[in-house]
C-alpha cells in the first residue's frame, strides 16, 4: 500500500503501525496477511465520518487501516497539547488572528495561560448595563480573565459581574472616585475564583471608607493569592487589616509607591502593622514588594527578625541613609536563602559586601535587578559569577562598573540559560566586552545597551553575528552606530575575515526581532530603512530623533516590515504628508503612532490616518504647526482610537 509522507507521520504519531515490541512489521508477515486476505474476501465496513467543526472550510484527512482503529487526522484536530505550543510561540495579536481559522484553534485561546496575557482595560467609561461598552461585552460570546477599570464611573447595578464574575481571576481599581466600600464588597461577591485584587490610586476610595469595621469581614475570597496597595498614601491600619483578612490564603503581598506624603508618626504605624501582618501570614507568603516605598533600615532589620518565612520573591527600593555596618538589607539577604527573583532596582545605599551576600546566599537566584545601584563597583560585580542559574540581569546606571568586573561576572563562564541583559548607561564598558558577551550569552533574547558608548558600529556586527535568537533590542542614544554598522556595507573592517574572504552581516539576519529602538541615533539615514529593514516579526519601533531618514526609507520600511504596530517618529524633522500615507495604507496592524514636533506635516497625514488605518488606537500629533485646530475632531472618525490628542 502506498502512503504519502504525512499520512505516515500521522499513522506513527497515533501509534499505529508498530508491532508489540515496538518495531515494524516484517515483510513476511505481510505477505501472509495478504493472501489470507485474498482467499477469504469480507466486505468493507462502512467509515463513519465524525464531524462536529462548525466552520465551512475543508482540510487534508487522511483514512488508514492497518488493522487498527481508523485515524481521521488533520490541521483542525492537532492534539491540544501540540496545538497549545505552537501558540506560546505566538504574540497576542497573531493568536487573536489564528483564533479565527476553525472551531479547535478558537477553544485553544480559551487556555488559562493566553487569557492571563490579555487585559482588557476600561478607562473613563460608565460601567452600566446599557450603555457601551458594557452593553458590547454583554453581547460577547467569548471571556476574559483580567481587566483594569481606571477612572471609570460606578452608576448602579450592573450584570456584568453576574455574567463574567466567575471567570475574572485578577481586576485593578485606578483612581475610580466613585468606587465605596459598598460597591466593592458588591463586585467582589460576584467574583468567586479571585486571585489578584489590586488598588491603584485609590486614596479617594480610602477617604470615604470610614469607619472601618473589623468584626464583619466581608466578602472573604478564598481564592485571592494577591493584595497590592499601589501609589496610595491614605490607608490606613485598619484597611490593612481588613483587606489582608478578606484573602486567609495571600501569598504575596504589594505596597509599592506608598507613603510618600504622610506624617512620620503615621508611616511607622503603618510599617509596624505591615511587620505584623508578615507576621501572622508568614506561612503562606511567598513573594513581597515594597518597591519606591518610603522605609527606613529599622524597618528592614525587623523584616529579617520574622522567623519561619521562606520568600521566593523580594522587591525593594532603598532612598534612606543606612549605617555603613551591617546594614538591614544583609540581614534579609542571610536569612532569605530561597529568593529566586531579587529586585533591588533604586537601593541607593546597596554595596559590594551586600552584593556578595547576595551571590554567597542566594545560589537559586534566576532574576536580579541592581538598576541605579551606583555604589556597585568590580569588586562586588565579579562575584556574580557564583549564580550559575541566572536568567536576568539588569545591572543599568551601575556607572562604576568597567570591563574588568562584568568579564569575571558574566563572560568568564558558559551561560546557557541567561536570556535577558541590560547594560542601559554603563560608561565603563567599552567595546572589547561585546565579542566576549556574543560568544558567551548565545541564547539572549532581550538585550539593552541604551546610552552605552561601548556600542558601535564594529561592535553592533558583533550582535548580529552571533545573538539570532534575539527579540528586543534596544539601542537608544548609542549615537556611534551608523548606516555601515546596521547594514554591513562600507565597514572599515570586516567582522570575520578568513584569508580573502570578509563577512559582514546586517540587522535583517536578527529573523526573530519584534522591538528595536534607535532613538537617538541620528547617524541612521534612508540606506539603512531601504536595505535593511526587513522584519517579518518587528512589531515595535522607535525612530524618535533619527533626523536623516524621510519618505523613502519609510515607504521601503512600510512595504518591507507588515507586523508593525507601535512607532515613534518624532522631532524627524523630513517626514511628511506621504509618509504618513505610507504607514497608513501599508501597515493594516498599526496600533500606536507618535508624530511629536514634525513641522512638514498638514491635514493631508489627519485625513489618511482616518481613511486607511483602521486599527489604530493611540495617536500623539502634538507639536505640528501645520496641523489644523480641528484635527481631532477629525480624527474621532476612527472607530477603534482610544485617545483624543489635543494638537
Amino acid at each position: 500500500m502506498e502512503m504519502s509522507i504525512e499520512s505516515w507521520f500521522n499513522l506513527h504519531y497515533y501509534g499505529f503501525g508498530h508491532g508489540a515490541d515496538g518495531g515494524g512489521y516484517d515483510d513476511d508477515e505481510e505477505e501472509e496477511e495478504d493472501e489470507s486476505e485474498a482467499e477469504e474476501p469480507t466486505p468493507k465496513e462502512p467509515i463513519e465520518e465524525v464531524d462536529d467543526r462548525e466552520f465551512p472550510f475543508h482540510d487534508d484527512v487522511f483514512y488508514i487501516n492497518l488493522k487498527g482503529p481508523r485515524v481521521r487526522t488533520g490541521f483542525d484536530n492537532l492534539p491540544m497539547e501540540i496545538l497549545l505550543n505552537i501558540f506560546r510561540f505566538l504574540n497576542g495579536v497573531d493568536r487573536d488572528a489564528a483564533a479565527l481559522t476553525c472551531k479547535r484553534w478558537f477553544d485553544a485561546m480559551g487556555y488559562r495561560e493566553f487569557l492571563d496575557e490579555v487585559c482588557f482595560h476600561f478607562e473613563e467609561v460608565s460601567i452600566c448595563d446599557g450603555t457601551p461598552p458594557i452593553a458590547l461585552f454583554l453581547r460577547s460570546f467569548r471571556h476574559f480573565s483580567n481587566i483594569k477599570l481606571t477612572r471609570v464611573q460606578f452608576n448602579g447595578y450592573c450584570e456584568f459581574w453576574d455574567v463574567f464574575g466567575e471567570y475574572l481571576r485578577e481586576i485593578t481599581f485606578c483612581n475610580c472616585i466613585t468606587l465605596t466600600k459598598s460597591k466593592l464588597t458588591m463586585i467582589l461577591k460576584r467574583l468567586p475564583f479571585l486571585e489578584c485584587l489590586a488598588l491603584e490610586e485609590a486614596d479617594e476610595f480610602f477617604k470615604t471608607w470610614t469607619p472601618v469595621e473589623l468584626k464583619r469581614i466581608e466578602p472573604v475570597c478564598r481564592c485571592l493569592r494577591k493584595l497590592a496597595l499601589r501609589k496610595s498614601n491614605a490607608f490606613t491600619v485598619d484597611h490593612l487589616y481588613y483587606l489582608v483578612a478578606m484573602g486567609p490564603n495571600i501569598s504575596a503581598l504589594e505596597i509599592s509607591k506608598c507613603l510618600k506624603q504622610i506624617d512620620a508618626p503615621t508611616r511607622v504605624k503603618i510599617l509596624t502593622t505591615i511587620l505584623t501582618i508578615m507576621k501572622m501570614r508568614k506561612k503562606k507568603l511567598q513573594a513581597v514588594d515594597f518597591s519606591y516605598t518610603m522605609y527606613d533600615d529599622l524597618f528592614l532589620k525587623q523584616f529579617a527578625e520574622i522567623e519561619n518565612m521562606s520568600l521566593s520573591q523580594i522587591s525593594l527600593s532603598f532612598f534612606e541613609r543606612a549605617p555603613i555596618k551591617d546594614p538591614g538589607i544583609i540581614d534579609i539577604l542571610r536569612c532569605q536563602s530561597a529568593i529566586v527573583h531579587l529586585d533591588l532596582s533604586s537601593f541607593l545605599n546597596l554595596t559590594d559586601f551586600a552584593l556578595i551576600e547576595i551571590s554567597t546566599s542566594l545560589r537559586l537566584l534566576k532574576t536580579l535587578k541592581l538598576n541605579g545601584c551606583w555604589l556597585l563597583t568590580d569588586f562586588g560585580v565579579e562575584s556574580i559569577y557564583k549564580l550559575d542559574r541566572l536568567q536576568v540581569l539588569d545591572l543599568s546606571d551601575c556607572d562604576k562598573i568597567s570591563d574588568r568586573g562584568f568579564m569575571k561576572a558574566i563572560v568568564d563562564r558558559r551561560r546557557d540559560c541567561m536570556s535577558q541583559l541590560y547594560l542601559s548607561m554603563l560608561p565603563g564598558l567599552t567595546d572589547s566586552v561585546i565579542l566576549k558577551i556574543c560568544l558567551t550569552l548565545l541564547n539572549l533574547t532581550v538585550i539593552d545597551f541604551c546610552g552605552s558608548d561601548c556600542m558601535n558600529d564594529t561592535s553592533v556586527q558583533f550582535l548580529f553575528c552571533y545573538l539570532k535568537c534575539l527579540r528586543i533590542l534596544r539601542l537608544n542614544g548609542c549615537v556611534k552606530i551608523s548606516d555601515a554598522g546596521l547594514t554591513g556595507e562600507n565597514l572599515p573592517v570586516a567582522v570575520i575575515e578568513i584569508w580573502d574572504t570578509q563577512t559582514t552581516f546586517a540587522i535583517c539576519e536578527l529573523r526573530s526581532l519584534q522591538e528595536l529602538q534607535l532613538s537617538g541615533c541620528f547617524k541612521v539615514t534612508d540606506f539603512t530603512l531601504t536595505h535593511a529593514f526587513r522584519f517579518r516579526e518587528l512589531r515595535e519601533l522607535n525612530l524618535a530623533h533619527c533626523v536623516q531618514i524621510s519618505e523613502p526609507g519609510i515607504e521601503a520600511m512600510s512595504l518591507n516590515c507588515p507586523a508593525l504596530e507601535q512607532i515613534d517618529m518624532s522631532d524627524c524633522f523630513h517626514v511628511n504628508d506621504r509618509c504618513v500615507v505610507a504607514l497608513a495604507k501599508n501597515l493594516v496592524r498599526l496600533r500606536s503612532l507618535k508624530l511629536v514636533r514634525l513641522p512638514l506635516l498638514t491635514v493631508a497625514s489627519v485625513d489618511a490616518l482616518v481613511e486607511y488605518a483602521k486599527a489604530l488606537r493611540y495617536i500623539n500629533i502634538r507639536g505640528c504647526p501645520k496641523v489644523p485646530k480641528d484635527a481631532p475632531e477629525r480624527l474621532k472618525k476612527i472607530a477603534t482610537l482610544r485617545n483624543i490628542p489635543k494638537c
